[in-house]
């Protein structure tokens, strides 16, 4: 089960590109869930070849089945009762891998707590799921974010606890996979959890470890290669190296470079107005550049948007007091490339003489890392 995924978090994931081409070969979905209700709707989506696929179906007598054909092996959500096309949080769903033969679901719930079995990865794919069942469990009892009143909005110390417990199972959720991963070095599963984990930062070197002990098959996937990809733009800029300098307009219309900040202390800072990790982090920073910002610490954000407008409509509403450029170039933009940017947000703290000493810190970690600079008199 997946707890309330955002749709944009669920399609950016949602499939799984292999270079091994079978032709078109049928699979078939048979469910039974206990607690489903008669009339539920039930949708598959998925991708095959770049062609998003939506299938619907409607449970009777507490079951209900799909059937297609794909290309290759390709990992697909079921969801009840909640369109993905329109639905912009799923609260209920299942990971399956569509692959021929008969795929088989069966659930003491609706969908919840379901186990998928029949074909050979979604076998592998359950142990996966045996696995991180504490996990999940633990996670569908906090009350997700998306879900609270206004009165509980108000609430900062509700807000941060939840914040904190579900940032901390899925970071946990991450090194458990990783570890599946290294154990199944010839498995699609790993591939897809090493493809996912790749985006986040700061667990490219775990991933890398993984993925030199992968199926060589599975490094010249489709998937493969962007991982690959992802490993070596991660490390063009990493702690000890030389920060690259850089000019760039800000939202006044001044040029700003990189090396005006020299004698400080500076997190450059990778962000959009569409990125909402990012927007999520903007109040972090605030809290961090007016603790900091007399003692020889500022931030220099470069954001990827291509849009002005949105550009600066979100710097205004985020009440973002440093400063602020852009190319407007999105991600063909010099710096971000030059950076080895794959993902959002993304950082790097940078002391006086222009060296790059951490990257990819934020909240408490960001905190942590000034108060060793900057200790508490």
């Amino acid at each position: 089960m997946i707890k309330r995924l955002r749709q944009f978090f669920i399609w950016s994931l949602v499939y799984l590109s292999m270079a091994v081409v079978y032709g078109q070969s049928n699979f078939t979905i048979v469910g039974t869930s206990e607690k489903i209700n008669e009339g539920d709707s039930l949708f598959l989506a998925y991708k095959d070849d770049g062609q998003f696929i939506l299938k619907s179906t409607t449970a009777k007598n507490k079951k209900f089945s799909f059937s297609g054909s794909v290309t290759k092996p390709v990992k697909a959500y079921i969801s009840r009762n909640e369109n993905p096309n329109y639905a912009s949080i799923i609260s209920e769903s299942i990971e399956v891998y569509l692959e021929p033969g008969i795929i088989k679901i069966n659930s003491p719930d609706t969908l919840t707590g379901a186990i998928v079995s029949g074909t050979a990865l979604n076998d592998t794919l359950q142990l996966l799921q045996y696995e991180l069942e504490d996990l999940i469990k633990r996670r569908a009892d906090i009350k997700d974010l998306d879900l609270f009143t206004k009165e509980e909005r108000n609430d900062t110390a509700l807000v941060n606890r939840n914040k904190r417990e579900l940032e901390e199972i899925f970071y946990r959720i991450i090194d458990r996979q990783l570890a599946f991963s290294k154990r199944h070095p010839n498995s699609y599963v790993s591939l897809d959890i090493l493809f996912s984990s790749s985006r986040i930062n700061t667990y490219i070197e775990q991933v890398a470890l993984v993925y030199d002990q992968l199926a060589e098959s599975l490094k010249q996937t489709t998937q493969g290669n962007v991982i690959q990809e992802r490993i070596s733009k991660k490390r063009q800029v990493v702690p000890g190296m030389k920060a690259i300098d850089f000019s760039m307009v800000d939202n006044t219309g001044e040029v700003v470079s990189l090396s005006a900040f020299h004698g400080r202390y500076v997190l450059l800072d990778f962000w959009a107005s569409w990125c909402i990790p990012c927007r999520e982090e903007h109040p972090n920073l605030i809290h961090t550049y007016q603790k900091f910002k007399d003692k020889g610490f500022t931030i220099l954000s470069v954001s990827i948007d291509t849009d002005k407008a949105s550009w600066m409509n979100a710097i205004s509403k985020d009440n973002l007091l440093w400063s602020q450029v852009s190319d407007l170039m999105g991600d063909k933009s010099v710096v971000y490339l030059g950076y080895g940017i794959t993902s959002i947000p993304s950082n790097f703290l940078i002391d006086p003489q222009g060296q790059v000493i951490a990257k990819d810190l934020k909240g408490e970690a960001l905190t942590a890392e000034l108060l060793k600079i900057f200790p508490v008199e």
